[in-house]
């Protein structure tokens, strides 16, 4: 009857952080370099290393997962450094943060790297 109360009050919480905060057995993003730091810094709170976005971020704030094929299918890159620059929804515009290559080199190679998603 013990191991049920242990699984219960330590197993479940650890799953569903797992769960929802994910676990990635990459890199960290900042090895990769480059844009990649820039990625790190100043997108992956919300986006996260993986491009699915959290949960919440995508239910509540309608933050895309970079993985679905169906939107970057969808999603021009004019279309995706326009919203990098000005901020969509609750994403803020890093004009001004970040400079114009920068920001063509966040659409171009990373968002676009999660496409098509591994497997």
């Amino acid at each position: 009857m013990k191991k049920k109360s242990y699984f219960c009050t330590i197993g479940i919480p650890i799953f569903c952080t797992l769960l929802f905060f994910g676990c990635s057995r990459e890199r960290p993003l900042s090895e990769k370099g480059g844009i990649w730091t820039v990625y790190e810094k100043e997108c992956q709170e919300c986006h996260k290393a993986d491009g699915r976005s959290s949960l919440i971020g995508r239910w509540f704030f309608k933050a895309p997962d970079f993985t679905d094929t169906k939107w970057q299918d969808n999603a021009s890159d004019s279309r995706l450094i326009i919203a990098v620059a000005n901020g969509k929804r609750k994403m803020p515009g890093f004009k001004g943060k970040l400079k114009d290559e920068e920001i063509v080199d966040l659409v171009k190679v990373c968002v676009r790297s999660y496409y098509p998603p591994e497997e």
